[in-house]
């Protein structure tokens, strides 16, 4: 007969079982509900680094670079500037442009005082010149950094004063005579004077008298003359002299001979420019986004970057109303960006110019400088998101960091929005975004893209810092000091008229760094388990670390490791006479209160210091229990 069949209980093993964190550097994921997160991903990466897959690192820390402070009010714009006979950094605060050496002296003198003192201001630069651009003020240009005058060069208001003389060659004719201003440092002329009207009865000569010019820049005079009986249509050049005297006196010259047909014509199209908000060169001109028409954009004359044409304008069509918020020059291709669209303008050379809508873009920008060329398109940070372009289609970026995000776009005046910056700092292959709040904490801080992470695992890695950035000013020229390319600078967002060394030693300038991980959350299911112990790996480095496990939610406590570089290592420390092989990796140990039951476990940890501590992973032993309850809780 054969034996009788009986039915087994299921149930979990009560062993002690381990859950293993090998891989601390994925980056974070606001996005998914924490029980959802890959175990190398984070909730929370504050201040660490994601360089190297495996070692998660506090992050390279920063150093006061100005020997001084400007005052308590923010800095309104900053930039490394590169022309062909000199480099240097300039920055605008309260309404004046300081210089910044190399060296960190910051000039408490300013080099110029005449711009808005609480806009924003933008230094745009090609080989020639520099111009600081507020929107509020003509801009103001230098060829050295250190001398700045207007750009552009005003016409004279009055006709020149003409009389005759007797001693010529000027045939009995009727003759047309106007004046020019001319910086001879530039080569750059102004457009000509109202015109005089002499006839000559006989042969002879014409004397001009010209009210001298009042801007600094002019140090010449140039003549234009026609001879009218002649049949002559154009204005043309006679001779140029320098100025004679100050402002408010006149300078006088002679025209004794007619033979100027082959010699150039009179400027009418060298317009000064209007007060411009920003700039960028691009096909041998400047391009300028309009104060006051939101979706103009003005381009000077060909290779004159200092003469705009009045109707040298082009009106973007964004359909939703948008204003011009940011420009990016690519290659043939300059990217226009407004609130919500970019839209092309497409130059097969510096004559013609055909513009487009993108069709693929899917957002625009917040600003001027929240948008950057990288390394193969360009980003630029939009309500939507971070996003990048790559000349026809924009790709999102910003996944694993939206819910922190929306909270930006939610809870930030426009004002403030239109303030985030983007850079792309190329040593350490980071794309750093400036924001005035940084979710969950509510204040300044950044959002940071490691891209060799991101290569490695194919999705975007963010961490983020809480460094309080108004904007960036990055090295990234021809530097003749060595150690200097590469360097970036940054200024605070409020109130300090300061200037920071980023990625610059351990500490924050000189204090602690404070670096935060919060890791996912490692569900049990149906089965409840009692958290026995937690352990883990580091680098022994000065400073204070502590871990903090919460079970379903609830913290066990913050619980402090013992990480001191006095600790004895292997291959340091000495037993007799022979010294310990091994590494300079130890492990911590911590065991839990018996409370911490739980069907949700998580860890946190937080370094306090001044090196570069690292985290290679952790372990939680835990142990389930034998089978789920069968009551409502």
């Amino acid at each position: 007969m054969p034996k009788s069949v009986k039915s087994r209980t299921a149930h979990a093993s009560r062993g002690y079982q381990i859950i293993e964190v090998t891989d601390l550097t994925g980056g974070l994921d606001l996005r998914r509900s924490p029980s959802l997160l890959s175990p190398d991903r984070a909730r929370t990466l504050r201040n660490f680094a994601l360089t190297n897959p495996g070692e998660l690192v506090v992050r390279p820390g920063y150093l006061r670079f100005s020997t001084n402070n400007l005052g308590n009010s923010k800095i309104q714009g900053g930039q490394r500037i590169y022309l062909n006979s000199t480099s240097g950094t300039r920055l605008a605060w309260n309404g004046a442009v300081y210089s910044l050496t190399d060296g960190g002296v910051l000039d408490s003198t300013a080099v110029y005082s005449t711009i808005n003192s609480t806009a924003q201001a933008f230094f745009p630069y090609d080989r020639e010149l520099a111009a600081v651009m507020d929107g509020i003020n003509r801009p103001r240009k230098s060829t050295d950094l250190s001398t700045w005058t207007l750009m552009g060069i005003d016409a004279g208001s009055s006709a020149p004063t003409l009389s005759s003389r007797s001693s010529g060659s000027l045939s009995a004719s009727e003759f047309e005579v106007a004046a020019t201003f001319k910086d001879r440092g530039t080569g750059h002329e102004s457009n000509g004077s109202p015109v005089s009207t002499i006839t000559l009865g006989a042969t002879g000569a014409i004397e001009v008298s010209v009210s001298n010019s009042t801007d600094g820049q002019t140090e010449t005079i140039v003549m234009y003359a026609r001879n009218k009986t002649a049949g002559e249509t154009v204005l043309r050049k006679v001779s140029s002299a320098a100025q004679n005297g100050g402002a408010g006196a006149n300078s006088t010259y002679r025209i004794s001979s007619s033979d100027w047909s082959a010699n150039a014509e009179i400027p009418t199209n060298h317009n000064v420019p209007a007060a411009y908000r920003f700039a960028v060169p691009w096909k041998n001109r400047w391009w300028a986004a309009h104060p006051t028409v939101g979706n103009r954009i003005a381009f000077t004359e060909l290779f004159l970057n200092q003469a705009w044409p009045t109707l040298f304008f082009i009106d973007i069509p964004f359909e939703r109303g948008d204003d011009i918020t940011a420009l990016v020059p690519q290659g043939d291709t300059l990217l226009v960006f407004g609130q919500t669209k970019v839209f092309l303008i497409i130059g097969q050379t510096s004559l013609d110019f055909e513009v487009r809508p993108s069709a693929g873009a899917q957002a625009g920008c917040l600003g001027p400088r929240a948008a950057t060329a990288i390394e193969n398109g360009v980003i630029h940070a939009s309500a939507e998101g971070v996003f990048i372009f790559d000349g026809a289609t924009d790709k999102y970026l910003g996944f694993d960091i939206e819910t922190g995000w929306r909270d930006l776009i939610a809870n930030t005046a426009s004002a403030g929005l239109s303030d985030v910056a983007v850079v792309y700092h190329f040593p350490h292959k980071e794309l750093r975004i400036s924001v005035p709040r940084l979710y969950p904490t509510a204040t300044a801080g950044e959002w940071i893209l490691d891209l060799n992470r991101t290569r490695e695992q194919e999705a975007p890695a963010w961490t983020s810092t809480d460094r309080t950035v108004g904007g960036y000013i990055l090295h990234d020229g021809d530097e003749p000091t060595l150690g200097v390319r590469g360097r970036l600078l940054t200024w605070h967002s409020s109130t300090q008229g300061t200037v920071w060394s980023e990625s610059t030693g351990t500490t924050a300038n000189s204090s602690n760094m404070t670096a935060e991980y919060e890791g996912p959350v490692f569900g049990m299911g149906i089965l409840r388990a009692r958290l026995i112990d937690v352990r883990g790996e580091y680098e022994p480095h000065a400073g204070a670390f502590s871990v903090e496990p919460l079970v379903d939610g609830v913290s066990q406590g913050v619980q402090t490791m013992t990480i001191g570089s006095g600790l004895a290592l292997y291959g340091t420390a000495v037993y007799g006479t022979d010294a310990y092989a091994g590494s300079g990796r130890r492990m911590f140990y911590t065991i839990q209160p018996l409370g911490a039951e739980g069907r949700n476990l998580q860890l946190k940890a937080t370094y306090v210091g001044q090196e570069a501590f690292k985290v290679f992973a952790y372990q939680m032993g835990f142990v389930p229990e034998s089978a789920p309850r069968s009551f409502s809780e």
